[in-house]
């Protein structure tokens, strides 16, 4: 079983939550909200700092994971090829259910 950690822009929440649906998956959290820095500058919903991103966590099988990273890099790629970067990172953690 795998945690995946999805931190995307806002901008593009309902896109990845569209997929997410999509493929069906057992369940997710999100919090839509977060704060931070990273490869594109920092997002802090300020004056100074514009913006915020969404993050997702769901815990899945191996199978479900490939899936998930195998949708979404497609649709990165999609509007990459359309001239709109889409920031976005996947991060996955060994996870084991305990209760």
């Amino acid at each position: 079983m795998k945690l995946l950690l999805l931190v995307f822009r806002s901008t593009f929440e309902d896109a990845v939550l569209r997929i997410l649906d999509a493929l069906k998956l057992p369940g997710y959290t999100e919090a839509p909200q977060v704060y931070g820095t990273g490869a594109m500058g920092p997002v802090f919903d300020s004056h100074a700092w514009p913006g915020f991103n969404g993050m997702v966590l769901s815990a899945l099988s191996e199978e479900d994971a490939r899936r998930v990273v195998d949708a979404l890099a497609y649709f990165a790629q999609t509007r990459e090829k359309d001239g709109e970067h889409m920031p976005i990172r996947i991060f996955s953690v060994p996870c084991e259910q305990l209760l």
